[in-house]
């Protein structure tokens, strides 16, 4: 059973969840949705909230509905969604350079333009990423989620929209250990993307935007250049 936290409409929230669902192929074209009843239950939300997210997906073409049987994914979702390749090396660096184009200026548009309520959703997100900041595993959940809440602070829900429809994959972490399961944790690495964090969540806080926009390019440089040079060892040892 997982409860839907109401920071956004929990019918939003129904559809973010049902997309990652979607794209990582725990539902593959074809097959079909959950009852109503049962998506009531495990996610403790109104018949309501589960009839306007299946609406919502079924609008964006990525559902078709059959009366009386159900809701089944269609074959569009591939083209809409397309999920990593576990194996694709190359993709995670594409990942990050897209990031690095729209999280930067998405970091700057949060510190301007973050609310009251922004700062206690994102400091909440922050606390739960630095309380997984040293488990490999742990942390990526956490890292999605402080990233997604600078998304909503930016006010521009393009941003929010992009960050839902990719969903945890957008973190790197997420494929490392399908890429390469045997690279032993390094703590000094994960202790400096803390680090990035942390300079980030501070830039937002403060209402610096030029700070935040400097300090998010900086961390997907990093990032890029750290993920690069593990895919490059990986590459000259296969």
């Amino acid at each position: 059973m997982t409860k839907l936290e109401p920071k956004q409409s929990l019918s939003a929230q129904l559809v973010a969840e049902l997309r990652e669902q979607i794209a990582n192929g725990t539902f593959a074209p074809g097959d079909k949705l959950p009852s109503e009843n049962e998506l009531i239950k495990r996610y403790q939300v109104s018949r309501t909230v589960v009839r306007e997210a299946i609406s919502g997906l079924r609008a964006d073409g990525i559902l078709v509905t059959r009366q009386g049987v159900g809701a089944f994914v269609t074959n569009q979702t591939a083209k809409r969604l397309e999920p990593f390749d576990p194996g694709d090396l190359q993709g995670v660096l594409h990942m990050l350079e897209f990031r690095r184009v729209i999280e930067t200026e998405t970091a700057g548009l949060a510190a301007e333009r973050r609310t009251q309520e922004d700062l206690i959703e994102l400091k909440s997100r922050f606390d739960e990423l630095a309380a997984h900041a040293l488990d490999a595993k742990g942390f990526v959940l956490p890292d999605y989620h402080f990233h997604l809440t600078i998304a909503r602070a930016a006010q521009n829900p393009f941003f929010v929209q992009i960050e839902e429809h990719i969903g945890a994959q957008i973190i790197p972490h997420s494929k490392l250990h399908v890429i390469a399961p045997d690279i032993p944790e390094d703590l000094s690495f994960l202790r400096m993307v803390h680090a990035e964090h942390e300079s980030i969540y501070k830039a937002i806080v403060a209402g610096d935007g030029g700070a935040a926009r400097n300090a998010m390019r900086a961390h997907l440089d990093r990032s890029l250049k750290r993920y690069s040079s593990v895919l490059d060892t990986l590459g000259t040892s296969t």
